[in-house]
């Protein structure tokens, strides 16, 4: 059965000799997995280029019940997104909101909600201008809202300022456990957490302290899935950013 969708690439791999294996989230299923076959070839380059992380395609595979992996049938760029493939910036942010959004998100199921947050980020990151370097901490702390990690924002206060990881809420004295967010990255989880979903107000933080707060980010979101996710990017992201 053919079945129409629309995907976002989260990571891709080698598969076989010439084909690709694309892990996507889709609109209709969550996170699923894909094989593009005889792609890798010269003769299919310029379609090979349209598996970049973040990209967003309509396409239609072949669907048959039971089977983890389908094939891709048909697929387009739904938005060009030429900012992520020409600005080296913009292209290391997208590599680490794939990586996260790939070692993170599991459910194989419908989520609308998060499906239109992450391509709403997509979006944004391709449009913005030169202020760039507070976006994936904004992504990376707002994706907890959908994943049932969000930290309980009405338990801070003055009096209050700490993050705690364990309870996911902010206390009176600093967290003692490993990794434990100090006074500055609970500050910024707050700044961040009290702005609408459309808001993105600049942290003035330095490159040190952004990659300070996503390691504690990671830590957070590895305490609530039982291993902290491994992301590779992290590096390049904050050599880009420092």
């Amino acid at each position: 059965m053919i079945t129409p969708l629309t995907l976002i690439v989260l990571n891709t791999r080698a598969y076989r000799e010439t084909s690709l294996l694309v892990n996507a989230y889709t609109d209709i299923w969550g996170r699923a997995d894909f094989v593009v076959k005889g792609i890798r070839t010269p003769r299919h380059r310029a379609a090979a280029s349209l598996f970049h992380p973040l990209s967003i395609l309509e396409a239609q595979t072949y669907y048959r019940t039971g089977r983890e992996l389908h094939s891709l049938k048909e697929f387009q760029k739904k938005y060009l997104l030429e900012g992520l493939c020409s600005d080296v910036r913009k292209s290391s942010i997208s590599l680490f909101i794939g990586e996260f959004l790939y070692k993170t998100v599991r459910e194989s199921e419908k989520n609308p909600a998060l499906f239109r947050f992450m391509e709403e980020t997509v979006l944004n990151l391709d449009r913005s201008g030169e202020d760039l370097a507070d976006i994936h901490l904004y992504f990376a702390t707002r994706l907890g809202r959908y994943l049932g990690y969000e930290p309980a924002l009405e338990t801070y206060s003055p009096e209050r300022p700490f993050f705690h990881m364990k309870d996911a809420c902010f206390r009176e004295s600093p967290d003692t456990s490993f990794a434990a967010f100090d006074i500055e990255d609970s500050a910024l989880m707050q700044k961040i957490l009290s702005r609408t979903s459309r808001e993105k107000v600049p942290l003035f933080c330095s490159g040190t302290r952004r990659n300070h707060f996503l390691n504690s980010l990671i830590a957070y979101y590895g305490y609530h899935m039982g291993k902290s996710p491994e992301i590779k990017s992290l590096e390049v992201l904050h050599q880009v950013f420092l």
